[in-house]
């Protein structure tokens, strides 16, 4: 088992290293094989460890293994180690399977573009990173998956770099998610100085295979109070701009510039669920700091609405599913800041497999329109596209959470925890029923708008359709994704070990959801809010109502608040960027000219002149060096004659 986890994380990284040496002695293709084969032998070893765990009692399902010890300080000792438990080993699963997937169909993506290799390098380094961090055996083994995580999300956001919009948003991804690691590394600092230690076993379990409760932390290590609070609070400053919650989101729509399989694997199966596993491994150190653990719960709350509302103007198809992803990652961060942790983490499970679906659904509609993506010049296309048309419907009808696909059970499940926890949980439990009805309206409004009606009449000229839409090569992992869009649901049935909550509850134990009248009201609300939202989109995307237009007249500041984003770009951009801007400008002008350019440049300018003189006494003849030499001898000799 520990054999296949290591193998499991280095075989990406083993790829990265083979494409780089091959470089072009590689084909483009085989790059491809070679990153989406390697992820698939860490699927494989995932499963492997999978089924280890599952041959043993609950209780001893916690493994740890250090291949080196790299720095010891004192008490301090970091080495490579990775940590094998029912967490760590779902984590990987999604990472690696779903990963696999969307490796797979970059391969047909990626055909036509000259920079393949490199592309599929950044692809497999990403789910290293990713697996490096979910693997980890220390928080600062954690801190550097989480920091390559970033690394790899920056180099694939701007992969086409002669775009500039492209670049300009990985920087902007890059920058913002920095602001988050600053917070991170000030929490484990204090976890350095409190706790004197990093390593996961002896900050979360009690022994080696019980796990911590907040009263053994309490007990045991003394972080309370203040201390607790800033703890936790920098990791939550980490998990909000890793998953792009309110108000660290800004990012992840400017993160569509890359490639669309890259909006797939963030999305779906790495970076945006990072900050969903960091709550749910140091759930301990949020449970120590309740008010923190509250204000997870209510950015995600929060975030649910105001993404949900941005996607209902969006126009660029790629959008319009990420700020779905925003509104999802908002309904983890809901689950587990309120301690539901299994429903957390089991819609984060589904949520992969629908998301990657729509993802890649999206760019094969994408690639039949050379590259189009504004929905307003698509239409018609479900006759043209029919596989990625049924592929896209069971993707929204997940996302939607209509019953019997994955979206629906995991959802209900973060719903009926909500309505177990109290005032705060209902009042979430009233922004998350709103959310599921702006989740099924955005998502078949794209839907309607995309697929039914006539073929525009730019879709009509550029539509080019292979065998199974986008090829074979895309259609395959689609199809996939759509059958574990509708079955995924089904694994947290309680059938023993497959339900989620049964399955981490050795790590972490979950809130208890909401049963009987409260449980069938949640269920039958929500349910009713999607179909509402359904409706709704029928009416006025597919029947060709005129109210998304009246509404706009009506309501014009509304409507420009929500094509704005609700100004939080203009925001930033007025309280960070042109006050920099203008900074670096006047220092520029005002220190940098004249100190640097001015009079230190006049001193190099001096010193080359100087040299440029002295060069020309070196003239190459013996003679006048002879002569040189002779006329030095004979000043010193003088000299020496006049002091003696």
């Amino acid at each position: 088992m520990i054999a296949a986890a290591w193998i499991a994380l280095f075989a990406p990284a083993a790829a990265v290293v083979a494409i780089a040496v091959a470089g072009n002695r590689i084909s483009r293709f085989y790059a491809g094989v070679v990153a989406s084969g390697a992820t698939l032998v860490s699927f494989i070893c995932s499963v492997i460890a999978l089924v280890s765990l599952l041959g043993e009692h609950p209780d001893q399902r916690v493994h740890s293994s250090t291949l080196w010890t790299w720095l010891s300080a004192g008490n301090l000792e970091f080495g490579a180690t990775i940590l094998v438990d029912p967490l760590s080993v779902f984590m990987m699963l999604v990472v690696s399977g779903v990963g696999f997937l969307i490796l797979a169909y970059a391969i047909g993506y990626m055909r036509a573009d000259v920079e393949e290799r490199r592309y599929h390098a950044y692809k497999a380094l990403f789910v290293f990173s990713m697996l490096l961090l979910v693997q980890s055996g220390n928080l600062l083994l954690l801190l550097a998956g989480w920091g390559m995580v970033g690394l790899s999300s920056y180099l694939l956001i701007n992969f086409w770099h002669d775009r500039e919009t492209a670049v300009a948003a990985g920087k902007k991804a890059f920058v913002m998610n920095a602001f988050g690691d600053a917070t991170f590394v000030l929490a484990l600092f204090l976890l350095v100085q409190h706790m004197h230690t990093l390593d996961m076993r002896s900050i979360f379990f009690v022994s080696e295979r019980i796990p911590m409760t907040v009263d053994g932390v309490l007990e045991s290590r003394g972080v309370t109070g203040t201390v607790a609070v800033l703890i936790a609070l920098g990791l939550l400053g980490g998990a909000v701009a890793k998953s792009a919650q309110i108000p660290l989101h800004t990012w992840l729509p400017d993160a569509m510039e890359g490639p669309t399989p890259v909006s797939a694997l963030i999305h779906a199966a790495t970076m945006v669920t990072a900050g969903v596993y960091l709550i749910a491994r140091t759930h301990v150190l949020f449970e120590l700091a309740p008010a923190i653990q509250d204000l997870a719960a209510i950015l995600g709350g929060i975030t649910i609405v105001l993404a949900g509302l941005v996607a209902l103007v969006q126009t660029d198809i790629k959008r319009v599913i990420a700020y779905s992803t925003m509104s999802q990652i908002g309904y983890m961060f809901v689950a587990v800041g309120l301690g539901a942790y299994g429903a957390g983490l089991f819609h984060l499970l589904t949520h992969a497999f629908f998301k990657a679906l729509l993802f890649m659904a999206a760019g094969i509609v994408i690639h039949a329109l050379s590259d189009e993506q504004d929905i307003r010049r698509m239409g018609g296309l479900g006759r043209s596209l029919p596989f990625t048309y049924r592929a896209f419907i069971v993707g929204a009808l997940a996302l939607a959470a209509i019953p019997p696909f994955a979206g629906f059970f995991s959802k209900d499940s973060i719903l009926a925890s909500l309505a177990n926890a109290g005032t705060l949980g209902w009042i979430l439990w009233g922004g998350a029923a709103f959310g599921a009805f702006l989740t099924a309206l955005y998502t078949f409004r794209l839907l309607f708008i995309v697929f039914s009606g006539a073929p525009t009449p730019f879709a009509s000229e550029h539509l080019h359709v292979k065998r199974f839409d986008g090829g074979l090569a895309m259609a395959w992992p689609v199809a996939v994704l759509a059958v574990l869009s509708v079955v995924g649901g089904w694994l947290q049935v309680p059938w023993g070990w497959t339900a989620v909550d049964d399955w981490i509850h050795p790590v972490a134990e979950s809130a208890e959801e909401a049963t009987g009248v409260t449980f069938t009201f949640s269920l039958v609300a929500s349910s009713a809010l999607a179909l509402l939202g359904i409706y709704l989109a029928w009416r006025w995307y597919a029947q060709g109502s005129r109210f998304p237009e009246q509404a706009r007249r009506r309501w014009p500041r509304a409507a420009r608040a929500l094509e704005h984003k609700f100004y939080f770009d203009e925001v930033y951009d007025g309280v960070f960027y042109e006050p920099a801007h203008r900074a670096a400008l006047a220092t520029a002008r005002h220190v940098e000219q004249p100190l640097f350019l001015g009079s230190i440049g006049e001193l190099s300018r001096g010193v080359r002149s100087l040299s440029g003189r002295l060069a020309q006494v070196q003239t190459g003849f013996v003679r006048q060096y002879a002569f040189a030499l002779a006329a030095g001898v004979a000043v010193v000799v003088v000299v020496f004659l006049f002091v003696s």
